[in-house]
This record gives C-alpha cells, structure tokens and sequence, in this order.
C-alpha cells in the first residue's frame, strides 16, 4: 500500500462545507420544485424545470464531495495543523509538507510552501506561494536538500530549477494563507464600573 496523504486540517474544513453547501442547495432545489409544481401544468412551468435543474446541480457537486471523501478513506490520510509549521525547529534540511523552499527558475525567485494534498483553494497572489505536495513542482522539490540544482517535467515541460535555501514558515505567513486559523479575539473584560 502507498503512503497515507497529507491533508491540513483546514482543507477538510472546507471539503465538509462545500458537501454542507451543496446538500443545502439540494433540499432548497427541492422544496422550490415542490411549490412550482403546485402551479399546474409542469410542461410549461419554467420555475419547476428550473428548480429540478438545480436540484440535479447539486446533486452531482453533492456527490463529487462525496467521492473525494471516498478517495481519501480509501487512500488513507493524516490530518495536520498548517500553525505546527511555524513551530518546527530549524535548521531544516529538506523539503517536506510545511517548509518553505526558495526555488529559482530561469529569471525568477520564488518561496514556496508545500502544503497538503487539498490545498488547491488558497490564495495564489500572496509572496509565498503555497505548492500542494502531491503537485509536479511539489513533487520534484519533495525531499530535496539546499542547495540544489536539478531539472523536473513541469507543465509537460523541462525545468531547471535550482533549490536556493529552506526555511520554516512564519507565522504570519501560515495565516496569511489559512485565516480561517486566526484565534478568535478574547471578548473584552465588562469593568462592571
């Protein structure tokens, strides 16, 4: 058997409520086509053909989450905190999910973050750039020491890349792409004055 994926809690999170998201969707696709149909003749009732076409849209995307939640059962998979990242001890010495490699290519610098298996939904437009592990970039750097140069197919591609230095992510890096772990402020304490 292969080895279990890597998948950040927040990314679970945000399966579970996408398949929430669509399972709602569902049942009010279904309750619209219930009062439409109560309109008389469902030839041409536009709001029931409507209605159950939703229904039937979110349906599929209902059951696509269900299927990924299958693939990862099936797969095996363990769960980690992106903030247990900003706490590991340094030096690091290769790449693995949480450390931030600086990777040049041709022209360009760039830091990147591996990150979980699904991760694709972060934020793209930040200065560290999150690389899922399971990706080709991801791939090709998985495992790596600094410095390092070495070719990879990227994109159907041959890359030259070169591995510059590693580090482990800030804190507020972390944050920056996974804010849904920013702490809830502390309510202020009532004086009682």
């Amino acid at each position: 058997m292969s080895e279990r994926l890597i998948v950040t809690s927040t990314s679970l999170q945000t399966m579970a409520e996408k398949h929430d998201l669509h399972a709602g969707e569902k049942n009010k696709a279904k309750r619209e086509a219930k009062v439409a149909k109560e309109w008389g003749d469902l030839s041409e009732n536009a709001e029931y053909k409507a209605s159950k076409e939703k229904f039937r849209l979110a349906g599929r995307l209902q059951q696509r989450m269900v299927w990924e939640f299958k693939k990862l059962e099936t797969a095996g998979y363990i769960v980690v905190n992106p903030m247990d990242w900003a706490e590991m001890a340094a030096p690091v010495v290769l790449v693995t999910v949480g450390v931030v490699a600086r990777v040049k290519q041709g022209r360009f610098t760039e830091d990147y973050l591996l990150v979980g298996a699904k991760d694709q939904h972060l934020p793209m437009d930040l200065a560290l750039v999150p690389v899922p592990y399971t990706s080709p970039l991801g791939q090709a750097l998985m495992g790596q020491a600094a410095p390092k140069k070495m070719e990879a197919l990227i994109a159907g591609e041959k890359r030259e890349l070169e591995i510059l230095s590693l580090r482990v992510p800030t804190r507020s890096e972390v944050l920056d792409l996974f804010p849904e772990l920013t702490p809830d402020e502390a309510p202020e304490a009532d004086s009682g004055c």
